[in-house]
C-alpha cells in the first residue's frame, strides 16, 4: 500500500482553506437522440473539495489564447479529468459555491493506484452560464 498523500496534506490544508462539499459529475459518454442531437450522461460522487483562486501559473496563456473566466482552482480527492478530445475522456464537472464548473485543465496529480487513477488532483475549473441564460 502507497502512501496516502492526501490524508498527510489534508488537515494542514485545511487550516489556510477548509474543504467543502461538491457533487463529481464524472462523464461516461453521451447519447445521440432522435434528432441527432447529443445529451451528455454523467454519474454524481458527492466529494469534498479545496477551493483557491488562480495563481499566475494557472493562468498562463494556452496556445496564446487569454481567456476571460471565471475560474478557480480546485484540490479534490478523486479522479477528474478535463476535457481530452484526442482521448475521447474529461469533461467531467463539478457542483460547488451555488454554480457548475467544468473542468478545463488537469494541473498536477499526486498518488495514484494500479489502473493509474489518481489519489487527489488540482485542477483548474470555468464556471459555466446557467442552462436559462
Amino acid at each position: 500500500m502507497g502512501l496516502n498523500l492526501y490524508g498527510l496534506a489534508s488537515p494542514l490544508c485545511a487550516q489556510v482553506a477548509p474543504p467543502q462539499a461538491a457533487i463529481l459529475q464524472t462523464s461516461t459518454g453521451s447519447t445521440i437522440n432522435a434528432d441527432g442531437s447529443i445529451t451528455p450522461l454523467y454519474t454524481a460522487t458527492p466529494v469534498q473539495i479545496m477551493v483557491q483562486p488562480p495563481g499566475p501559473q494557472d493562468l498562463q496563456l494556452q496556445e496564446g489564447l487569454g481567456q476571460q473566466a471565471d475560474l478557480r482552482v480546485v484540490y479534490v480527492n478523486a479522479a477528474v479529468r478535463a476535457l481530452s478530445r484526442s482521448l475521447q475522456t474529461g469533461g467531467d464537472i463539478l457542483q460547488f459555491s451555488g454554480s457548475e464548473w467544468l473542468v478545463t485543465r488537469s494541473v498536477e496529480d499526486w498518488g495514484g493506484d494500479a489502473s493509474g487513477e489518481s489519489e487527489w488532483v488540482k485542477v483548474v475549473v470555468t464556471r459555466q452560464l446557467p442552462a436559462s441564460v
